[in-house]
């Protein structure tokens, strides 16, 4: 995570995305003066929640942060910001990594949730974060340095979240040209927010003497150092401009007629032409330098940053090492960025006066030097940077042919950025290349019309097909069908036609995959280890899945490829909670064998969780353990850190089966983390959830189960998630049976029948044991005694999971010590007596069975006794387990 760039173009979009030396303040230069009386009120910051540094370009804000930040008694994180800063997503990311340096394994513990609901819901992903900040009271000055460039609304309303929920130990400290457009008055009012403003800022009558005649080391008066402080108002740029001009011999100074009043309303002056004393100052600094040193600072003021090997690409000098060490050495305005001094810039204020005097020179020579830049960074392996410089130095063909390259790293996340570089190319240029044309209408599917985007793929197709062919290579036109397939997959995806995405991905099997990474592991939902929860448009509905993941499985089950696992998975879910467990098994085996071949963590784990749940199923809990427990030794330490309470929460089911007690403390000492469950919209936080009601079901807590069941249930309802819904009616049901409150229970019961019923919800039922199987069976009684309405719940659907809990004890191997000596010859039961069996094996008492069928008790019992001896039993539960043993239920 703390590289600063990648190798090529092809690694992680975070390393890709993220440059370090944004994340510290340049060090102190060595022409900076201590001014105890500012850098003494460090002691004082965390008096307050934030502290507000408002003054113009060159007032010593940076400076006042850098002697802050190298005081030892503060830990501090920095985010130094510019103009490109606009991705809100980036934004928080440059936070957290700069948190995680102080704040160490933040990374590792909040980035994975956080990326994955930031797209979804930012203000929880925030809630992550702060709770996490909150866990550690050890102070931290998080520093947002230039925050003026930020002009992303976004960004600031999420800011604004951000500080109101700040945790104690934390104090921000933003830097800015102007206010920040936050609503602070409620701090003000509790003394919360200090603030510095240029009057704070400027050097006072003694600091300004000291820093000419000490720092400067210039050979003057007193009384003219004192002047030249006048003349300024303590205005630090301003200062250092007057003394560098001393030192380059001007003839004459400004006067005090053109002083500096008003720095803050001169604010950006440059681009309304006025002339001001830092234009006259620069200027004449700038005319001091040879002719050599001039064209040298010209030519390397195009770009934010700068090297040694830049600076030599861009002046076309071979002394242009020799000349930065020059211009650091007379303090001539060049800011170092990293501690090692191998990247620099220039001072704002001067590189906006040295681009006004390049830009004199013309259009064309200034967009050569772009290129030249643009080009050194693309071989450097800085492609970001690149593709600003192509398109600042307008040429847009080489930006079109980069951003192509790198859509799969900036689709991963930066959608903000990607937008603001389609707005900039023409989009004549954009569909010259069919591919960036498919990464743009890709990146706009999900807020472009379904009929629209159709449209638009429609002609893209027929111009592929019809225009292009001849044109373009055979493997090139069948590689853009592919991906107009993918995308057509998507949008049908976007819009839950669960028929279209299976209908376009088997023709995109048909024509086999593109190898192109943003296509080819488009993964369509966040990364969950239960497909059939979490996929979109499926939401737990078995019909809607079966008629999606079976279409595409059942074609693409000999094919190794990323999505059969994906979509395989998804469709053993579906066969093992129908009950049809033989191909259950069949289809996680080979799901599994290719996320082992293809070693994709999103594959792998919701491979070898289906695995461990069909173990748990078949009465085998400790192999669903020991499978559990190899794929963590199979991910990478990141994979492992977003996966881990995944499958920490699958462990916990499984303990929960083996050792109810035990592993319900165990599981209940455990704080909840990342927030409450309200924020929550991942269906793997959701069963994490649910696993610890069911711990607070087994200590009998049963206040707190039904809060948290209440809550968990109405995020459910909301998102329409039916596996959960389903869910908690039946631990519902179970926890009110357990406190004798059996109307409620019946009623919960009910509402779970109704839920599961018509989607043929079954394992669901039989995972709750023994008690599940009681209730139904009373429940059955209810609706033959027509003690309770049916509320559209089929009889023959409980029949059917009353006989799956016989099928379930038989897979187990639970049946009794006589089964070895039982033969398969014909029983020979008549009708009235399979139907009064089915009656017993249903728990119904003689009474009970007897009012069915209008005869006498007694008259049961005739008969329950000749089936005793048909089937060489003893007792009722005797009879049952051997007539589940023969097939007879």
């Amino acid at each position: 995570m703390q590289q600063e760039h990648t190798a090529g173009l092809h690694g992680d979009w975070l390393q890709f995305m993220i440059l370090t030396t944004k994340l510290e303040l340049p060090p102190l230069p060595a022409d900076t003066l201590d001014r105890p009386r500012l850098s003494s009120q460090y002691e004082e910051l965390f008096q307050s929640k934030v502290t507000l540094l408002t003054a113009p370009a060159g007032s010593g804000k940076s400076t006042l942060l850098g002697s802050w930040v190298r005081s030892e008694a503060v830990q501090a994180a920095c985010v130094c910001l510019d103009e490109q800063d606009q991705d809100p997503l980036q934004f928080w990311l440059y936070m957290i990594h700069a948190l995680d340096r102080v704040r160490e394994g933040l990374c590792g513990d909040v980035l994975p949730h956080f990326l994955q609901r930031y797209p979804i819901e930012p203000r929880s992903a925030l809630i992550i974060l702060l709770n996490r900040l909150a866990e550690s009271r050890q102070p931290v000055l998080l520093i947002l340095d230039d925050y003026h460039a930020v002009k992303q609304p976004e960004i600031h309303e999420q800011m604004q979240y951000f500080i109101e929920n700040l945790p104690l130990s934390i104090h921000l400290v933003l830097s800015s040209r102007t206010y920040p457009p936050f609503k602070l008055e409620k701090l003000r009012l509790r003394g919360e927010v200090k603030q510095f403003t240029l009057q704070e800022l400027a050097f006072t009558t003694e600091e300004g003497i000291e820093f000419c005649q000490k720092i400067m080391r210039l050979d003057v008066a007193r009384g003219e150092a004192h002047g030249w402080v006048q003349q300024t108002e303590g205005w630090a740029a301003g200062l250092k401009l007057l003394a560098l001009s001393h030192a380059f011999g001007a003839n004459s100074l400004v006067s005090p007629m053109n002083s500096i009043s008003s720095p803050l309303s001169r604010e950006d002056h440059g681009q309304h032409g006025d002339r001001t004393i830092s234009d006259y100052l620069l200027e004449e600094v700038f005319q001091r330098q040879s002719p050599e040193m001039q064209q040298f600072l010209l030519r390397t003021s195009i770009t934010r940053r700068m090297n040694s090997d830049l600076c030599q690409v861009l002046s076309d000098m071979e002394e242009a090492p020799q000349l930065l060490r020059q211009l650091e050495k007379e303090h001539l305005f060049l800011v170092p960025l990293d501690r090692e001094a191998r990247w620099y810039r220039y001072h704002h204020l001067f590189s906006a006066f040295l681009r006004r005097e390049l830009a004199r020179y013309g259009t064309e020579h200034v967009n050569e030097l772009h290129a030249l830049a643009a080009h050194w960074y693309e071989q450097q392996g800085y492609p970001a940077e690149a593709l600003d410089h192509y398109i600042l130095g307008q040429y847009m063909q080489d930006a079109a042919r980069l951003l192509e390259e790198l859509f799969a790293h900036f689709i991963m996340g930066e959608w903000w950025t990607l937008r603001r570089y389609f707005d900039v190319l023409p989009l004549e240029i954009v569909k010259a290349r069919p591919k960036l044309y498919m990464s743009y209408l890709f990146l706009f599917a999900r807020e472009m019309p379904y009929g629209q985007m159709v449209k638009q793929l429609d002609e893209l197709e027929h111009v592929i097909r019809v225009h292009l062919q001849g044109q373009l290579e055979p493997e090139i036109v069948g590689y853009l069908l592919q991906v107009i397939c993918v995308m057509r997959a998507y949008m049908a995806y976007l819009n839950r036609d669960l028929e279209g995405l299976a209908s376009y991905l088997v023709s995109y099997i048909d024509q086999g995959y593109p190898d192109d990474i943003a296509f080819q592991y488009m993964d369509y939902d966040r990364r969950e280890s239960m497909r059939l929860r979490s996929f979109h448009g499926v939401n737990g509905y078995l019909r809607r899945g079966e008629a999606c993941f079976g279409a595409i499985t059942e074609r693409w089950y000999a094919e190794h490829a990323y999505v059969t696992s994906y979509y395989g998975v998804g469709y053993g879910e579906i066969l093992m909670e129908k009950d049809r467990l033989p191909e259950a098994i069949c289809y996680a085996d080979r799901a599994l064998e290719v996320a082992l071949q293809i070693k994709v963590a999103a594959l792998l784990v919701p491979a070898y969780v289906l695995k461990a749940r069909l173990e748990l199923t078949l009465g085998r809990p400790e192999e669903g353990m020991k499978l559990l427990q190899q794929v963590t030794g199979l991910l990478s330490v990141e994979d492992m850190e977003y996966w881990h309470p995944a499958l920490e929460a699958h462990q916990h089911r499984i303990l929960l089966e083996m050792s109810p007690v035990e592993a319900a403390e165990t599981i209940l000492a455990k704080s909840v983390r990342e927030g409450s469950v309200a924020a929550e919209t991942s269906c793997d936080q959701m069963h994490h959830a649910i696993v610890r009601i069911r711990a607070m079901i087994v200590l009998e807590q049963y206040d707190l189960a039904q809060e948290e069941l209440r809550r968990i249930r109405n995020q459910a309802d909301e998102r329409d998630w039916l596996t959960e819904q389903v869910e908690c009616a039946l631990l519902e049901s179970i926890m009110l049976q357990k406190q004798g409150i059996t109307d409620a229970s019946v009623a919960a019961l009910s509402r779970a029948l109704m839920l599961g019923g018509p989607e043929g919800y079954i394992r669901s039922f039989i995972a709750e044991g023994e008690q599940m199987k009681l209730l139904l069976q009373h429940y059955l009684y209810l609706r033959r005694t027509k003690a309770i309405q049916d509320h559209g719940v089929k009889m023959a659907y409980v029949k059917q999971l009353l006989s799956a809990f016989a099928r379930d004890k038989r897979a187990r191997g639970l049946s009794s010590v006589g089964e070895a000596n039982l033969d398969t010859k014909e029983v020979g039961l008549s009708p009235m007596e399979q139907k009064i069996f089915g009656y017993i094996a249903e728990g119904l008492t003689s009474k009970q069975i007897a009012a069915e069928f209008g005869i006498s008790p007694g008259t049961v019992n005739t008969h329950i006794r000749r089936v005793f001896a048909k089937l060489g039993a003893s007792s009722r539960t005797h009879a049952v387990q051997m007539a589940e043993q023969r097939g007879l239920l």
